[in-house]
């Protein structure tokens, strides 16, 4: 049986306590308690006001991807906002919505996404929904399982999400592929319709770990 593994992430801040939100290739600043602005949202998403509290935190080890994405390219499905509209890889076969967390990789490892929301729940591939909203629309499973599609897993709230404290983990369970080394993962989460960061983080098989966490 897969087992479940814990880790958790955390958001990047400017030195004066407001966020750095990446968007349409320029680096747009909002106050910490500031409310961010929300453009029209794609398709499907609900509309939020999202508030930001606070700056993100990474863990060692993870590379903030400095990113240019280019209004109307074609989405990738690479776990990144090709377009610039503020949603990560509409049009791959999961969903968008005030917040979404998408986890992208390029290997044959099967690595799981832990979301955790302000109540305590953890939203994953053995619990896929949380009272508070959010929903995990895609586990991948890699050399797990065969033909299973791209190596994406996907969180996301299409309702207002509570306040709070949301902690992102993620494990590479590798059961199937142990002989590699580090598989190179690609985070990228989205806020009320702006991306929040993008990150990189080499793992390798069993191991678990905190990414970043961030406060609404």
């Amino acid at each position: 049986m897969k087992r479940k593994g814990l880790i958790s992430v955390v958001a990047l801040g400017t030195a004066a306590g407001g966020v750095l939100l990446v968007a349409g290739g320029c680096i747009v600043e909002t106050r910490a308690t500031g409310t961010a602005f929300v453009p029209p949202p794609p398709q499907g998403q609900v509309q939020a006001s999202v508030q930001i509290q606070g700056q993100p935190v990474l863990a060692s080890g993870v590379t903030v991807i400095q990113q240019t994405c280019s209004p109307g390219a074609q989405e990738q499905c690479n776990g990144l906002d090709d377009n610039c509209n503020g949603a990560i890889d509409e049009g791959c076969g999961y969903n968008t919505g005030n917040i979404q967390v998408t986890l992208a990789w390029n290997s044959g490892a099967d690595i799981d996404l832990y979301v955790t929301d302000p109540y305590a729940e953890t939203i994953s591939y053995s619990h896929t929904s949380s009272q508070s909203g959010g929903m995990l629309d895609r586990d991948a499973r890699g050399d797990c399982v065969a033909n299973n599609g791209p190596t994406v897993e996907n969180v996301y709230w299409n309702n207002q999400p509570p306040r709070g404290n949301y902690a992102i983990e993620i494990h590479n369970y590798s059961h199937c592929n142990r002989a590699m080394g580090a598989t190179q993962t690609t985070l990228s989460i989205s806020i009320g319709g702006r991306i929040l960061g993008s990150y990189s983080y080499g793992i390798y098989p069993e191991q678990r770990i905190q990414v970043t966490s961030f406060q609404l």
